[in-house]
């Protein structure tokens, strides 16, 4: 993957809509959706030392069955594939 992301509700720096900027030539993108109750700590330090990037997707906290397909209709859209 050229970039992968971490949707985190304890990240307030970076968007996802900088996240993709920042790697505007990815052309692979992993995402990483939490369980309910979202990720522990120790699993956001694997997931930043692995070069996988927390972002947050604003102040909404998502269900986890919804969160994966929010984050998909963003970046589609960020990147142009939506029309």
């Amino acid at each position: 993957y050229d970039l992968g992301i971490i949707p985190y509700e304890e990240e307030h720096g970076v968007g996802l809509k900088e996240a993709l900027k920042y790697k505007n030539n990815a052309h692979k993108i992993m995402i990483f959706i939490g369980p309910e109750g979202g990720f522990s700590d120790s699993e956001i330090l694997t997931a930043r030392v692995k070069n996988v990037l927390p972002v947050t997707m604003g102040p909404r906290i998502l269900r986890t069955e919804t969160a994966g397909f929010v984050c998909l209709s963003i970046i589609m859209y960020e990147i142009g594939d939506m029309g």
